[in-house]
């Protein structure tokens, strides 16, 4: 029975590390004011992450601008956008990214004791 609980808590893992991953596309979308599901977001952005894979695997030199424009594409076909709402969902996406990664670093700061408070508030100094 030991194995069968492993595989299933990677399994639990994996999917858990696919929406924490989608949840900055999620907001995008839901911050511009377009309509969807965080399980849409999931599939769209494994979709979106195996298409940029292709891409770079056979475009080496201009692989990152074909990706960026189907990124952008791929965005504007699944949430049915325009080309410029398509690209702002991809500016507001990359924020939110932004956003959630200095949440998730102050977080582990704080928990390993590695962060203090002196870089913000002198007066707060040990």
């Amino acid at each position: 029975m030991e194995p069968l609980l492993t595989i299933l808590i990677i399994l639990f893992a994996i999917m858990l590390v696919f929406i924490i991953a989608s949840l900055p596309l999620y907001f995008a979308i839901k911050f511009l004011g377009g309509k969807t599901t965080l399980f849409k977001a999931v599939i769209v952005n494994l979709f979106a992450g195996f298409l940029i894979l292709l891409i770079h695997i056979y475009f080496k030199t201009y692989g990152s601008i074909i990706a960026f424009l189907s990124l952008v594409l791929v965005y504007r076909e699944s949430f049915r956008l325009k080309w410029w709402k398509a690209f702002f969902v991809w500016l507001v996406e990359l924020f939110f990214v932004f956003l959630l990664a200095l949440i998730a670093f102050l977080i582990v700061g704080l928990i390993l004791g590695t962060y203090e408070f002196s870089i913000f508030l002198p007066e707060f100094r040990s």
